[in-house]
């Protein structure tokens, strides 16, 4: 657990130090926010790759080998966006980020998911998840300092080495599997549950998304924010995400899996809509965005161990799924909500983003059910 929290730590402050520092990016680019958004969209558009990713893993059994390889285009995706400095080179360096995210995320996912029973697993994945908070409590002040000191692409330098140095932890610390508990023979089609999941996630993190990538420009515009206190908003919000993962560990085995999501859904949608109203006003705001960022990560990460018990036999093919659902929704907002923003602000944004969310908790209440005991030999019965 310690060195796949170490490896997915690396993996996402690459992603994190994005938001809060979108504007800096752009202008060591050559380029205006607008394009900015549609370079961070290629990211998550990119891991429309990762079935077909994980369809060729798939039949060299082990998880480990996913990782290490994950690790590896992960750094090649960050060197590259660091050595071209052009919009081009990011491009290319971006995409490579987005294919590899996917991979590291998901062999640690079905790493834990083999070793633990469904009954406590959202508790390991949650502590699992902690590495997404830590991109912005340890990754974004850094990034914040290495752009301060010496320009945007000293922090995906950084990254890129430690993604070298992660593939020796690997190698070094991690069990080798046997494929146990791993995908098995042509993988079956999806399930209704899983449809109506995915489903979900995209519309969610279409939701997400769009504040997250606005958030930069709009407390640049709006309260005239310097880049220190940019990294400072990161990890305000890295802290309260925090709070959702250490919330999902310990309390989503017992409430249900189902019902947490619902219930991150429900509590993100309503702060989304309430931030609308108080986007002027920088306190109110900042302590809409912190409960916020709580409840929708308590709710995405909720939908993790949901899924990995709906198609067990095909664990890594269904969490890939789950993976494409969420960069979809999420590139599209990397295309829109910079638009929503540059004619209407943050209050266009977090709007649109709050009945968005909303309308996925409908799917989730009203079709969305959870599995009630350990996966049986018969997949019918949990799909």
């Amino acid at each position: 657990m310690a060195t796949l929290l170490l490896l997915k730590l690396v993996a996402n402050t690459a992603f994190r130090l994005v938001y809060p520092f979108l504007p800096a990016i752009a202008r060591g680019l050559g380029i205006d926010l607008t394009q900015a958004g549609a370079l961070v969209s290629v990211r998550w558009a990119s891991s429309l790759a990762t079935p077909a990713v994980m369809s060729i893993a798939g039949r060299v059994p082990g998880s480990r080998r996913l990782l290490i390889a994950g690790l590896v285009v992960f750094s090649a995706g960050s060197i590259v966006t660091a050595w071209t400095g052009v919009f081009v080179g990011a491009v290319v360096g971006f995409a490579l980020l987005g294919m590899a995210k996917p991979m590291i995320d998901v062999s640690a996912q079905v790493y834990v998911s083999e070793r633990v029973g469904y009954e406590q697993r959202a508790r390991y994945l949650g502590i699992l998840e902690i590495a997404w908070a830590g991109g912005l409590l340890i990754g974004a002040p850094a990034a914040g300092w290495l752009i301060d000191n010496w320009s945007w692409k000293a922090p995906f330098w950084a990254v890129g080495s430690l993604g070298l140095l992660g593939v020796g932890m690997a190698i070094l610390f991690l069990d080798r599997e046997d494929g146990r508990g791993s995908d098995t023979g042509a993988p079956d089609s999806p399930g209704r549950q899983v449809i109506l999941v995915l489903a979900t996630i995209v519309l969610f993190s279409y939701a997400h998304e769009s504040v997250l990538v606005t958030l930069g420009g709009w407390l640049e515009t709006s309260f005239g924010m310097t880049l220190l206190a940019l990294g400072g908003v990161g990890t305000l919000i890295g802290v309260a995400e925090l709070t959702g993962e250490v919330t999902m560990a310990g309390f989503t085995d017992r409430i249900g899996k189902r019902n947490s999501l619902a219930l991150g859904i429900g509590v993100g949608g309503v702060s989304l809509l309430v931030l609308s109203l108080v986007s002027e006003q920088l306190p109110p705001a900042m302590a809409i965005v912190f409960v916020a960022s709580v409840a929708i990560e308590f709710g995405v990460i909720s939908a993790i161990p949901l899924t990995t018990e709906l198609r067990p036999r095909a664990r890594a093919q269904t969490l890939s799924l789950l993976i494409v659902a969420s960069g979809l929704g999420r590139a599209v907002a990397d295309l829109v909500a910079p638009r929503v923003f540059i004619a209407g602000g943050m209050r266009q944004v977090s709007r649109m983003a709050g009945l968005v969310a909303l309308s996925s908790l409908f799917i989730v209440l009203l079709w969305v059910r959870e599995v009630q005991a350990p996966a049986q030999e018969d997949e019918a019965a949990v799909t």
